[in-house]
C-alpha cells in the first residue's frame, strides 16, 4: 500500500498505550478493513484484542460528514440501550496522531451483506423475509430512543433540518460536481418548492440506515448485532431514514439500477416489498407516512451529491477505492431513482 494511505502505527500505539487503560502491548498489527467506503477503516490486533479504527477520507471531506466525534459519542450514548451498537473504546480528535481525527471501537462478530449472502449466512426464505423485518424493527427502536434523557439533545437542531440540508447539499453540488446531471437539478428544484410539514415530533437519525450498514447475527433468525456507520447521525424527522431505507430497498422486478451499489441481490424472492418496509413501520410507529415520496427522493437526490464528491476525490487521486470508479454511471442512476421516487407517487 502507498504511504498515502498508510497510519503511523508507532504513534498509533503511543496513543493507544497512553489512552487505554491496561493496554500495554509493544506490538500492534493494523490493516484496511475492506468494508467502509465514505470512513476509512482499520483493522487493529494487539493483546487479544480485535478493534475497528475509523478515520475521515483523506481529502474532499463535506460538511457535516465522516464526523468522528460524532459517530463516537451517539454510540457511546446508545450503549446499554435496545439499539445494538459496537462498544466505544476511546476518541481522538488531535488530528496530528495519524493525519486526522479518528475512534477505536471493539470489532462485532457476524455477517455484513452486499453482494451475496455470505456463505456463514446463507439465505433461506424464512431469513429473507426476516430480514426486512428486523431493519424496521430496529430503525423503530432507533426512533423510539429518549435522545434527551440519553444525553444527545444537542446532537441536532431538528427545526429547520430540512431547509438547512437541502441547501447545504445544493452548495456541495456545486462544488463537486463533475459533469452536468439534469436530474440533480430538476428534483432538487422539486424538493425546495415542496418542503413537507413535520410528521410528528423529531427522533434521533442514524442518517445512512440501510441493508449493508448493519451487522447480522449468525443464528438462524435473522437478528442485528449492531448497528454500523453513524457518522451523519442527527436529530431531526424520522422519516428522513425511512425514506433512504426505502429508496435503497431492491425489489423483485422492480429493480432500480445503480442504488444497490454493492448490496444484496433481492432477486430471489420472499424479501418485504417496499410496501411492506414502510407498512411495517407506520404500524409500530403510528406516524403518518403519506409524505414519504418526497423524502425517498430526498434520499436519493442527497446520495447522488455525496457520492459525486467522492467520484470527485477518485478523480483528483485522493482515494484508492476502487469502487468509486463505478460512479461515472452509479451517480446519474442514483438521480433518476430520485426521478423515479416522485414519478411513482405522480408527483412528477
Amino acid at each position: 500500500m502507498s504511504s498515502k494511505f498508510s497510519i503511523d502505527v508507532e504513534a498509533l500505539r503511543a496513543f493507544i498505550r497512553r489512552e487505554v487503560k491496561g493496554f500495554a502491548s509493544t506490538e500492534l498489527e493494523i490493516t484496511r478493513h475492506p468494508g467502509g467506503h465514505s470512513c476509512e477503516t482499520w483493522n487493529i490486533r494487539a493483546d487479544g484484542h480485535r478493534w475497528i479504527l475509523r478515520r475521515p477520507p483523506r481529502a474532499g471531506v463535506q460538511k457535516g460528514a465522516s464526523n468522528m466525534g460524532r459517530e463516537y459519542r451517539v454510540m457511546s450514548a446508545l450503549g446499554g440501550s435496545d439499539v445494538p451498537v459496537p462498544k466505544t473504546i476511546v476518541l481522538c480528535e488531535d488530528p496530528s496522531i495519524i493525519g486526522a481525527p479518528f475512534f477505536i471501537m471493539e470489532e462485532v462478530t457476524g455477517a455484513v451483506i452486499r453482494n451475496e449472502f455470505p456463505e456463514n449466512f446463507p439465505s433461506s426464505p424464512e431469513r429473507r423475509r426476516a430480514i426486512g423485518k428486523s431493519l424496521v424493527d430496529v430503525l423503530v427502536k432507533i426512533h423510539s430512543v429518549d435522545y434527551r434523557a440519553a444525553g444527545l439533545e444537542r446532537h441536532g437542531r431538528p427545526e429547520g433540518f430540512l431547509e438547512r440540508n437541502l441547501d447545504l447539499m445544493r452548495r456541495q453540488w456545486d462544488r463537486v460536481k463533475q459533469r452536468p446531471i439534469d436530474d440533480i437539478e430538476s428534483v432538487g428544484a422539486y424538493l425546495t418548492a415542496n418542503i413537507p410539514r413535520p410528521s410528528g415530533p423529531p427522533s434521533l437519525l442514524h442518517g445512512d440506515y440501510k441493508l449493508d450498514n448493519v451487522m447480522w447475527n449468525l443464528d438462524r433468525n435473522a437478528s442485528i448485532n449492531a448497528v454500523l456507520d453513524w457518522e451523519v447521525s442527527t436529530i431531526a424527522d424520522p422519516l428522513v431514514d425511512l425514506g433512504w431505507l426505502r429508496g435503497f430497498w431492491q425489489e423483485k422486478g422492480r429493480p432500480r439500477p445503480y442504488v444497490a451499489m454493492g448490496q444484496a441481490v433481492q432477486d430471489e424472492g420472499d424479501f418485504l416489498s417496499r410496501d411492506e418496509i414502510v407498512e411495517r413501520y407506520a404500524a409500530a410507529c403510528g406516524r403518518d407516512v403519506d409524505k414519504l415520496p418526497w423524502f425517498e427522493a430526498f434520499a436519493m437526490w442527497k446520495i447522488a451529491i455525496i457520492m459525486e464528491a467522492s467520484y470527485a476525490r477518485y478523480l483528483s487521486g485522493n482515494s484508492d477505492d476502487p469502487m468509486f470508479a463505478m460512479l461515472k454511471v452509479v451517480v446519474p442512476g442514483l438521480a433518476s431513482a430520485a426521478v423515479e421516487a416522485l414519478a411513482e407517487a405522480g408527483l412528477r
